[in-house]
Formats: C-alpha cells, sequence, structure tokens
C-alpha cells in the first residue's frame, strides 16, 4: 500500500471530513479515498463522454 500526506489548505475542509469522519464512524482515510476514486471516476466519464463513448453510462 503506498502512503501519501495530504495537507489541508482550507480549514473548514478538514473540519468538514472530521465532521463526516465522527457521524458515519469511518476513518478521514477511508472518505479521503472515496473522494478521489470519485474524482477519477468523474474525469473518465467526462473524457469518455468527449471521445463519444457512452457505453458505460
Amino acid at each position: 500500500m503506498e502512503n501519501l500526506t495530504i495537507q489541508f489548505n482550507d480549514p473548514l475542509l478538514f473540519d468538514r471530513l472530521h465532521t463526516l469522519s465522527v457521524a458515519y464512524s469511518l476513518p478521514k482515510d477511508l472518505l479521503v479515498n472515496l473522494a478521489i476514486k470519485r474524482l477519477l471516476d468523474d474525469v473518465d466519464l467526462i473524457r469518455n463522454l468527449r471521445a463519444g463513448k457512452i457505453d458505460n453510462l
């Protein structure tokens, strides 16, 4: 497993992450990983749409 250190430039972003972590009893690293996966999936979707590939909708 790779390790990555994330520094938040916006303290409110970290506060929201902490609040979600506590509210759902999930570790912050899991929430960050899910957010990154969602971002990458969205980027792939947009790229596929621009290329005319709509079969993965």
